[in-house]
């Protein structure tokens, strides 16, 4: 498995093309030219956004089917706990799905951004991406008997008038942390390995509502952000969180960080004018992703070898897709790989 994920030099290579047909070219002789054989059949340069859905479309796929053997590998515990993992990422599909109903987005396009790794198989985002209203999303996780449907449900009957979906978004992420911290036990080294990342991503999700408080003003009020801070035993203190969410403005809440274990964010903008928020989240990223790869150093037979290479192949088919977009558009080099983790 590890052996099939690219490397700093293939990345290098994809960077260094000059020109999309190079890109394709370099593509079509990494680990992802079996995926992407259909995909470029008939590549024609003219038509470089159809091409780049196609081979959106084609890495998806790859990914899923990809964890989804790496999951039925495993058995018993193990597979539980894979399975407890991945539902983050039905919650993060569940949002794309609803954010894409909301805005009338076309079917396509809500799909394409979606990862189908977790019970949510790419035909059921399919089906939910159809349905012609939100709640129609509700009554169909309903109908297909899913846990999922109940947070939806809440969440929807505490909308209002309002415009944001933030607060169906925080029954979503409420449920995702009081599941998982359920089905987590104090047991063996996998449980332990997977409950301490589980955390990491608990305080990554805490810190990104507080300082997204200061970087989009309206978008939460104080009130509000303190609601959604979610309890999952992480390192970064509700104490914390509120000294955070009292800041001025972000660059003064990052500072208020230095105090913290996530000190170290504030100190990856020295130089800055201007910090955006996206970057930060890149910045957290990162850390997950790290904090993933150090999974598998205590225990190489362990669940966290598994957790690092599941962490690495999405991340990595985000950053291909990155890349692809970015050399599609004309984007420079340093810009594009301002956004990649690598």
């Amino acid at each position: 498995m590890e052996g099939r994920l690219l490397n700093r030099g293939q990345y290098e290579s994809l960077l260094g093309c000059a020109t999309f047909d190079g890109l394709v070219e370099v593509l079509k002789s990494s680990p992802y030219a079996r995926p992407l054989e259909h995909a470029l059949t008939g590549y024609d340069p003219t038509q470089l956004a159809g091409t780049v859905v196609r081979i959106d479309e084609a890495l998806r796929r790859d990914l899923a089917q990809n964890l989804g053997m790496l999951r039925r590998f495993f058995s018993d515990r193990s597979r539980e706990l894979i399975t407890t993992l991945f539902l983050r990422w039905d919650v993060y599909n569940l949002k794309t799905v609803l954010r894409g109903r909301r805005a009338a987005a076309p079917v396509e396009d809500i799909v394409l951004t979606t990862f189908p790794i977790g019970i949510l198989d790419d035909i059921a985002l399919g089906e939910l991406a159809r349905v012609p209203t939100m709640q129609a999303v509700a009554d169909l996780l309903e109908t297909w008997r899913l846990p999922l449907a109940r947070p939806v449900r809440t969440g929807l009957n505490q909308l209002g008038e309002t415009d944001t979906l933030e607060p169906l978004e925080s029954e979503l992420d409420r449920f995702a942390v009081m599941h998982t911290s359920r089905s987590i036990a104090d047991g063996d080294d996998n449980d332990r390995a997977v409950r301490d990342y589980f955390r990491f991503l608990v305080d990554k999700s805490n810190l990104l509502t507080a300082l997204r408080y200061l970087a989009e003003p309206g978008a939460l009020s104080r009130m509000e952000a303190g609601g959604h801070f979610l309890k999952g035993g992480g390192r970064f203190t509700r104490s914390e969180f509120e000294t955070v969410v009292g800041a001025r403005d972000l660059r003064d809440g990052l500072a208020r960080l230095a105090a913290t274990p996530y000190g170290w964010l504030a100190d990856a903008f020295p130089d800055r004018d201007v910090i955006a928020l996206p970057l930060v989240e890149r910045q957290l990223d990162g850390a997950a992703m790290h904090k993933a790869v150090g999974l598998s150093r205590p225990d190489p037979l362990g669940i966290g070898l598994t957790i690092s290479y599941i962490e690495r192949k999405i991340n990595e088919v985000r950053n291909i897709r990155m890349i692809l977009r970015g050399k599609a558009v004309g984007m420079q080099n340093d810009h594009i790989e301002e956004w990649l983790i690598m």
